[in-house]
């Protein structure tokens, strides 16, 4: 609901708009665990918190304690209340661009000079700060420098999951500032336990609101001080109020050991026990699926006898699918803000998503598979979830592929569906540690990477840089040549877009710094042995008002988001035909790296001479999807037809993943069956991993039987829908290079067949299946082409592993954690969280009203003791 005039406006002086109030609409704050304790809001306890509306800057103190402020809780000098004193709770109502982690200390700090009376009912534990509620700015709040306002500022740390925060130890330079122009302030680590939070983002709602909290400040000044200025009662006027009331608990916190260290965090959380001694985890990890896909003839699904394939030489093995060297072409398609609900990543998730995307468009409808495979290295494009949050998805990519993967019961993996055990194309997997699909295994060693991010917003200007380079590799040249090639590449826009290498140099440890992108994760595994370069539209730090992890990070967002969020379109598609050429570019460089960039660029321009336009259809398709509708007819159409396909490969159906919203969401979800978690189904039970040593009895007491004893024997996972839709467009992307010939014997691309499954596709002739078997038809996004290219890869931290014999959602920490990762866990939320606000009249309603029926029950006594009594004399009673 949106209002348009005061008129329309909620108020809780109409009784119709009671029910608004009694389920306020709002996002929640986000509140997470992690390694070393918690971040985020809620309640202290089960229990409500509940506190009159007041204006934020009434209930802290001033750092200079002027004593000529007009608001008595605002000061901090000899007419504050002493201390100690008992004060009605309250809830602090502030606009956004005051939401600050300075800001809620102020609070904090000044809120723990007083007691919280009972007022609007017990207080159990905490100060009289029960909740925040942040509003929308009026687009007139914002002082604006052009387009930018340069007003709001970015939730996360100056060193965006570097030092002082949980990712510390995964970052490459982790001192580094990139937040530095965004007055980044760490909000999004801070432990807000004990202050529920919530965002209004109805602007009818949050005026009436905003208004409520001013007159309610106001109120409580006129009536606690005389004409001198002086407090004279801090209980007067607390009722009637307008109150809100929080029912957020998001777990217990604000314990510490006698070390100083917090009592709960992830570990404490997923190995919780009830009072019969059973396991019952009080959370979820985060995590997902990762989607990655080559480019060129499909990665052979069979085991081929050597796990990771990494000798890096180019044989001519199956259509040049030998153990050759991988480019990998990375972004994450995660986000993140202070609201759970609200992570729109525009400049980040969605802009390097579309980027990638058409990426891996243009060179799939542009190159054939049998150009692509004569290449010595190998394009491998990768998309990856939970970044925002210790680079979940990269680590465990980038562990079992550059670390090595190792299978409990053998490397070679079972069928993940079992009744097609005998079939050529089916993938393997590995039922402990669980992995529903091996084929990663056959990838070979990652050479180099590209990556992308935040290239959306290039201050205005048209000027993108590359990050890293030289020194992420160890000085073996790899990585230098693919800076090169790429500002080499960049000459030749036609929109007059270039790039140029980054200024950002070490603060003097000599690490080359890498911002927050799937780069870090490659280079921190490999020990720098295997580098690469990020595509950027920063130099040494993040462009002032690009809102880094901000809710307000929207092209389509509210009033003030509105006005200060502008999508360069054209830098995106810029930026999507520099990397698809530097991609193809790094895949010519051979072994010895005796081409150079001049000519690896030559090459690249030669295959790839058209660019990505940001009027095709295509783009303006995927960026509706991304940027503004979640739901989009071009997600549900690819979406719906990978989980046709896979209810027809397993023979199970999940159901559609859990969608992006209108408008798009972009924050990781929690890792359960429901959200991405492979599980096993063995004999009709589902299990998290499964390893069956003589007779083993389940958590249900039933006896484990061994994977294969039964045909329904299979791998199960249902991504998000987000996840499908990205596996579905990259088959659809990347499926039509392979193609021989048309009915009619013309070479050249064929009408392709429509389909809603890979079932309508088995009478296609357009595909050399007989001689390539990967190279199957399939279908994707509604037309039937040559293999599945895409595939999923567990994005879970990478010291957790799914506990043995025992359903979805039991986790272990592994017994060779390293110790290093964030290890992030969102606590289960109860079906009764929610905000209410009400007016509260306190007692003397009540005792009004029980006083005048006592006078009225009194006189009536005396009414009919004089009525009986004048009856009886005229002798009628």
């Amino acid at each position: 609901m949106t209002a348009s005039s005061a008129s329309t406006e909620p108020t809780l002086a109409e009784p119709f708009h009671a029910a608004h109030f009694a389920a306020l609409p709002h996002a929640a704050c986000v509140t997470l665990y992690h390694r070393n304790g918690r971040a985020g809001c809620g309640t202290f306890g089960r229990e409500v918190q509940t506190g009159r509306l007041l204006e934020w800057t009434s209930v802290v103190g001033t750092t200079d304690e002027d004593e000529n402020s007009d608001k008595y809780w605002v000061q901090g000098g000899a007419s504050a209340v002493a201390g100690g004193a008992t004060v009605p709770p309250y809830v602090a109502v502030m606009n956004e661009e005051e939401y600050t982690a300075e800001n809620v200390a102020k609070l904090v700090v000044f809120a723990q000079n007083y007691a919280a009376g009972d007022h609007y009912g017990e207080v159990a534990e905490g100060g009289p700060l029960r909740g925040v509620l942040v509003l929308p700015s009026n687009a007139t709040d914002c002082e604006t420098d052009g387009e930018k306002c340069t007003q709001f500022d970015s939730p996360e740390p100056l060193a965006p999951q570097g030092e002082n925060t949980p990712s510390a130890s995964l970052a490459v330079g982790a001192s580094f500032a990139w937040n530095y122009y965004n007055n980044g302030d760490g909000l999004t680590n801070a432990d807000m336990y004990g202050i529920p939070t919530a965002y209004v983002a109805d602007v009818g709602t949050a005026n009436y609101l905003r208004g409520v909290a001013s007159d309610q400040s106001n109120a409580l000044w006129t009536s606690t001080a005389d004409n001198n200025g002086e407090v004279v009662d801090v209980d007067a006027d607390a009722h009637p109020a307008i109150v809100g009331e929080f029912n957020y608990y998001m777990g217990p916190g604000g314990e510490v050991d006698g070390s100083g260290n917090a009592v709960y965090d992830s570990a404490k959380c997923l190995g919780w026990v009830d009072t019969n001694g059973e396991r019952s985890p009080r959370c979820a990890p985060l995590g997902g699926n990762s989607v990655w896909a080559v480019a060129g003839t499909p990665v052979p699904l069979g085991y081929s006898g050597d796990a990771n394939n990494n000798n890096g030489e180019n044989g001519d093995n199956n259509n040049g699918n030998g153990n050759r060297s991988t480019i990998l072409v990375s972004t994450s398609i995660d986000s993140t803000s202070m609201f759970h609900d609200l992570s729109p990543g525009a400049n980040n998730a969605a802009s390097n998503t579309l980027a990638l995307l058409m990426a891996a468009n243009l060179i799939g409808s542009s190159i054939t598979d049998e150009v692509l495979d004569q290449l010595y290295g190998r394009i491998a494009f990768a998309f990856f979830q939970g970044e925002s949050y210790g680079y979940i998805g990269s680590r465990r990519f980038v562990k079992d592929i550059v670390g090595g993967f190792e299978c409990t019961d053998g490397n070679e993996g079972v069928p993940s569906v079992y009744k097609r055990k005998d079939e050529e194309n089916v993938a393997r997997a590995c039922l402990h540690p669980t992995r529903a699909d091996l084929t990663f295994q056959n990838l070979g060693d990652v050479r180099g990477t590209i990556a992308v991010d935040q290239v959306a917003n290039l201050d205005g200007g048209r000027k993108m840089y590359v990050q890293g380079g030289d020194g992420t590799d160890g000085g073996n040249g790899f990585a230098g040549f693919l800076s090169e090639t790429m500002i080499e590449l960049s000459t030749n826009d036609a929109n007059g877009y270039s790039a140029q290498a980054s200024s950002a140099e070490d603060n003097g440890d000599g690490v080359t710094p890498l911002p927050p992108t799937p780069l870090s994760s490659l280079v921190s595994v490999s020990g720098s042995a295997v580098g690469g370069v990020v595509l950027t539209g920063y130099d040494n730090a993040f462009v002032t008002g690009s809102l880094y992890h901000s809710h307000l990070d929207s092209s389509s967002g509210n009033q003030a988001s509105e006005k200060q969020r502008s999508i360069d379109k054209d830098a995106i598609a810029s930026a999507a035909t520099l990397i698809a050429r530097s991609a193809v570019a790094a895949a010519y460089q051979d072994a010895d790296s005796s081409v150079d960039a001049a000519t690896a660029s030559a090459y690249a321009l030669n295959l790839l001479p058209n660019a990505v336009d940001a009027s095709s259809e295509t783009f303006a398709n995927l960026y509706t999807c991304l940027f503004e509708d979640g739901n989009c007819e071009t997600f549900l159409t690819h979406g719906g037809v990978e989980r046709a396909n896979d209810a027809l490969r397993t023979g199970h159906d999940l159901g559609m993943g859990v969608p992006l919203g209108t408008p798009p969401s972009f924050y990781t979800s929690i890792y359960d069956s429901s959200n991405g978690q492979a599980f096993v189904l063995a004999s009709g039970h589902y299990y998290g991993s499964l390893t069956v040593e003589g007779e083993t009895k389940g958590e249900d007491g039933e006896t484990i039987k061994a994977y294969g004893e039964s045909d329904l024997d299979a791998f199960l996972v249902r991504p998000s829908l987000l996840e499908m839709a990205i596996s579905g467009l990259l088959n659809d992307f990347l499926g039509r290079g392979a193609f021989t010939t048309n009915e009619g014997g013309v070479e050249g691309a064929p009408e392709l067949a429509s389909c809603k499954s890979s079932k309508d596709c088995g009478s296609v002739s357009y595909c050399d299946s007989e001689s390539t078997p990967s190279l199957v038809p399939t279908c994707a996004g509604g037309s039937c082409v040559c293999g599945s290219r895409a595939h999923y890869h567990q994005a879970l931290d990478e010291a957790l592993e799914a506990t043995a014999n025992m359903g979805p959602g039991m986790f272990d920490v592994r017994e060779d954690d390293e110790g290093i990762s964030a290890l992030y866990t969102e606590p289960y939320w109860s079906n009764y969280v929610g905000v209410r606000i009400y007016n509260d009249a306190g007692n003397s309603p009540g005792v009004y009203a029980a006083s005048i029926g006592a006078v009225f029950a009194l006189a009536s006594m005396v009414f009919v003791w004089r009525l009986k009594k004048k009856m009886t004399k005229e002798k009628v009673y």
